[in-house]
């Protein structure tokens, strides 16, 4: 992606504002990269609004499987599916207001959303493994590096 491009994710283990990694860290993508002039900590208080009444919830790792348009990349399952979905729709009214640049809604091809994580090369994930998620974080591609630029914490 371009620098500047955003995406909003659940880390499965907590993180800090200001982090920068290479490789991505273990998250479920609740929007995939978006464009819009608005600064993160802008975005980060608009839905801050709009998760008010979202609770923190705890969230289960559950069956392998294969992602990606070519089906080859193995993630894991996060079960509930229910608040995943909720956070993904406000997410994504939100950025439909603001007029944002989406990048999953330049194909032709219509995104189903699942919430998942996908393996990374940094940390695993098991079965069954319990993760809480009380906050979601805005990562912006920095050039050759990503960087959380803010959090939104739920209630």
């Amino acid at each position: 992606m371009l620098p500047g491009d955003r995406l909003v994710c659940a880390f499965v283990e907590a993180q800090t504002v200001e982090t920068q990694f290479n490789e991505w860290l273990l998250h479920v993508t609740i929007v995939p990269w978006f464009r819009l002039a608005d600064s993160s900590k802008q975005i980060a208080a608009g839905l801050a609004r709009a998760f008010s009444a979202i609770k923190p919830f705890e969230a289960v790792a559950g069956d392998i499987v294969k992602f990606g348009p070519k089906k080859n990349r193995p993630a894991r399952l996060v079960e509930p599916v229910m608040p995943f979905e909720e956070l993904e729709k406000l997410v994504r009214n939100y950025l439909h207001k603001k007029r944002a640049w989406l990048v999953d809604e330049t194909t032709e091809r219509p995104r189903q959303f699942r919430p998942h994580v996908t393996v990374q090369k940094v940390g695993r994930l098991t079965e069954g493994q319990i993760f809480k998620v009380y906050k979601l974080y805005i990562v912006e591609q920095k050039g050759n590096y990503k960087e959380i630029t803010a959090e939104i914490i739920f209630g």
